[in-house]
């Protein structure tokens, strides 16, 4: 090992995400330097075991390499990760089904019923909203149904209910103010979102910066190589 693919590993090795390290170990693979990446893969599992891209690269990397036996342990370890977290579709699916997106719901249980095929209560809910039912009767809007939705966390529908009983009574002052109530929730809760989203993006950046760091510190390497040749 030269000198520059010890200052790479470690590089490697004081990186604190895992996103950064795959990106690093990838570029060691593209060079031509399987062993290098094997390495960086296991050394990087010590820090991040759960972390799936970095253990499935390791297990890529054995196949070409012709490792079978090693490559079998890693797939079995990712396969035995994805079950563990497959409990998350059928989360998806009640949430589907509480926003009446069916054909969602019925596709994420799915996938959760592929790898939990003896679980009779998602069986059974994917065959009642697989069977079609008659279009239930429409529910008059009433103050009380509102308060309902927004008790339930749904304040786009208690809004709308709102709407639609101050369009059917204008003299209904209640419901206007609490109407403009609603809205003034949902302006706060939207300019909330937003401020998060600017730190996301701030975040984004830095990560972005880092990657050209790193980058460049790769092309420099590159450099010397060629000088050294």
């Amino acid at each position: 090992m030269t000198a520059l693919d010890e200052n790479h590993n470690k590089i490697v090795e004081k990186i604190a995400t895992p996103k950064i390290r795959l990106i690093l170990i990838e570029i060691l693979k593209k060079e031509g330097k399987p062993e290098g990446a094997i390495k960086a893969c296991i050394k990087a599992l010590e820090f991040f075991p759960d972390d799936i891209d970095i253990r499935k690269l390791l297990a890529e990397t054995y196949i070409e390499q012709g490792f079978m036996e090693l490559a079998e342990a890693e797939l079995e370890k990712l396969c035995k990760k994805i079950e563990e977290l497959s409990s998350i579709f059928k989360l998806q699916a009640e949430l589907f089904r509480k926003e009446n997106r069916i054909e969602e719901a019925i596709n994420s249980l799915k996938l959760y019923l592929a790898h939990n095929r003896s679980d009779r209560e998602a069986s059974q809910l994917l065959s009642e909203l697989s069977t079609p039912t008659e279009e239930e009767p429409s529910v008059l809007p009433t103050p009380t149904l509102a308060e309902i939705y927004f008790k339930q966390g749904e304040l786009e529908e208690a809004i709308k209910i709102y709407d639609e009983i101050v369009k059917a009574a204008p003299d209904d002052d209640k419901s206007k103010i609490r109407l403009n109530e609603l809205k003034e929730i949902k302006e706060a809760e939207e300019h909330r979102k937003a401020k998060e989203g600017v730190l996301r993006e701030k975040k984004l950046k830095v990560i972005g910066i880092l990657e050209r760091w790193l980058t460049n510190i790769e092309k420099r390497r590159v450099i010397n190589l060629a000088h050294q040749h």
